[in-house]
């Protein structure tokens, strides 16, 4: 199993650069790793990261599942992260479910996944929510208390980046939420879109759209494949 990223960078929580001692003992071991992670967002949520490699012509892919990791232990392994308020939206997080830093959605769009976003609520309770980002250009853990992060809450994270240690499709799902689907269910929706080859052929902008599209079809529905499947 290969080495996986350290949980905190899928929301730009750790600055590029060497690589704890940790991760390149893991990275030693094998090419492709599934490794997991639960941390605390709000209380008790579990932490489920998706993890790629590297973008472009070298973009990979592995997913990090959620496993049962103590707050405590979770404070002695997280490091110093990305915390950037001033990168928020002026409006409010409870009328803003998607922040789009990465500029690569029209205003068409970000409706449009609004109104899916809200139809999944409605229907399941459960609070997606979407950040696009290229690293280091992110709120980060800003997010958390913009956004209400509770055990019902998913974040999907893409950044346009997606190099080295960062992933470009990324899930953060709360206990609650990350329950109500098998994680074998989770793993499809992270190979089927955040490989590179889905992502070089329809590009950015629409993973984002076919990501939440199967979001929507999962929660809000009664289906539990993914689309296409």
């Amino acid at each position: 199993m290969a080495a996986s990223t350290d949980p905190a960078r899928m929301l730009g929580l750790r600055p590029k650069g060497r690589r704890p001692a940790s991760a390149r003992w893991m990275a030693a071991v094998a090419a492709v790793s599934v490794v997991a992670a639960q941390i605390s967002l709000a209380g008790s949520p579990s932490f489920l990261a998706a993890v790629s490699g590297r973008r472009a012509s070298a973009l990979g892919l592995s997913l990090l599942v959620a496993e049962a990791l103590t707050p405590a232990a979770w404070a002695k392994k997280r490091p110093e992260g990305q915390n950037r308020p001033e990168l928020l939206p002026s409006t409010d997080g409870d009328s803003t479910p998607v922040i789009d830093c990465a500029r690569i959605l029209s205003a068409r769009q970000l409706q449009e996944l609004a109104v899916q976003i809200a139809d999944i609520e409605r229907n399941s309770k459960v609070r997606l929510r979407v950040l696009t980002q290229t690293f280091p250009n992110t709120p980060g853990m800003a997010i958390k208390d913009y956004w209400k992060v509770d055990s019902r809450t998913v974040i999907y994270v893409h950044d346009t980046g997606g190099l080295g240690e960062t992933a470009v499709v990324n899930f953060n799902a709360g206990l609650d939420a990350e329950n109500l689907q098998p994680r074998s269910w989770w793993r499809q929706l992270q190979n089927k879109f955040g490989n590179r080859f889905y992502i070089a052929e329809h590009g950015d902008t629409e993973t984002v759209t076919d990501v939440v599209s199967a979001l929507h079809s999962a929660f809000a529905s009664t289906e539990t494949q993914i689309p296409g499947m």
